[in-house]
């Protein structure tokens, strides 16, 4: 009996010693995990909400680089990282929805090996043509498409990213016969858009905005739900005729699976006020950035969704990664 008494003892001072230090999260500067170079949209986007972070956290939040792989390395990185809350990932759609709905071989499971704590921002895409096409909007592209089946191609920085996707949900929605003409990187692609070596993509508004200013590509539509800023007057694919047609790229914010719930809410506490506030708000208007904070659940369901939608396009188009 006495023995038990003890063990008792021993359980609830582990019990309070634990809660004790799960309140004082963090004692120490958590790392963000950012699994592409710097520099990029996915890069900028996740600095920002780190900086805020740590003003609520009280801890810095130190920017880690981990690329490679199309981001896999850095993904797997933090998917293999301790749960103790100071390793966390800036996740995207493509690793974390794309890849498994073209059924990537992975070497993490982002169902299994992620806590989602949330959402942090939706940037749009933009249906561009070169100006040889003479179509002024998105209905009177489709119309040529049709008229000249297998003539028009689309380009796209790689099979299986975010733009190659756009081009196949379009023909999948219109019914149009094109030719993909994929690149290694949106930077080839978008030199051969420009010179009118393919006919139309879908790429980012920081990459097609400084030939759309000058006139070299017609912006034809954004594909997400409302407008956005730095194409006020660019329609919607919902306005320009498709309602059914709205893609975008996320940036999220997991941690480890196991990781404690107390320091999950702690997590997104921290994640929802950065996004929320109206410096960083305009930052990520100026990059085509929308704040979408969730709960970690409202994540998790996102996620599962998005990779549902992402692989009947897949079935549907027929598309093949190696």
């Amino acid at each position: 009996m006495k023995c038990l008494k003890q063990v008792a003892v021993l359980l609830a001072t582990a019990c309070a010693f634990t809660g004790a230090h799960a309140q004082k999260y963090p004692e120490r500067p958590v790392t963000l995990v950012i699994p592409f170079p710097p520099g990029a949209s996915t890069d900028a986007f996740g600095r920002l909400v780190a900086q805020r972070m740590a003003l609520d956290l009280k801890q810095q939040v130190v920017v880690v680089n981990r690329d490679g792989a199309a981001g896999v390395i850095g993904t797997n990185y933090v998917a293999r990282a301790a749960p103790d809350g100071y390793t966390l990932l800036w996740g995207t759609s493509s690793g974390l929805a794309i890849m498994p709905a073209l059924k990537t071989k992975l070497p993490y499971d982002p169902q299994r090996d992620f806590a989602p704590i949330s959402l942090g921002a939706k940037v749009s895409w933009v249906l561009v043509v070169h100006p040889s096409v003479p179509a002024d909007n998105v209905k009177a592209l489709v119309a040529i498409a049709k008229k000249h089946p297998g003539k028009l191609n689309f380009a796209s920085a790689g099979t299986g990213g975010a733009p190659h996707l756009a081009g196949e949900l379009f023909k999948v929605t219109t019914g149009i016969d094109v030719v993909h003409i994929p690149y290694r990187g949106t930077a080839l692609f978008a030199v051969d858009l420009v010179a009118g070596q393919v006919d139309y993509g879908f790429a980012s508004p920081l990459t097609t905005q400084p030939f759309t200013r000058t006139g070299r590509l017609k912006a034809l539509a954004v594909t997400a739900a409302k407008r956005i800023d730095v194409y006020p007057d660019i329609p919607t694919m919902g306005e320009a005729g498709y309602p059914k047609f709205e893609l975008t790229q996320w940036y999220a914010m997991v941690a480890p699976a196991g990781t404690p719930a107390g320091i999950i809410a702690t997590l997104n506490a921290a994640v929802r006020n950065a996004l929320t506030d109206p410096k960083l708000i305009k930052r990520l208007a100026e990059d085509s950035g929308m704040p979408a904070p969730t709960t970690p659940e409202g994540l998790a369901e996102f996620i599962r969704n998005d990779t549902a939608a992402y692989a009947k396009v897949v079935e549907k188009a027929g598309i093949k990664t190696e």
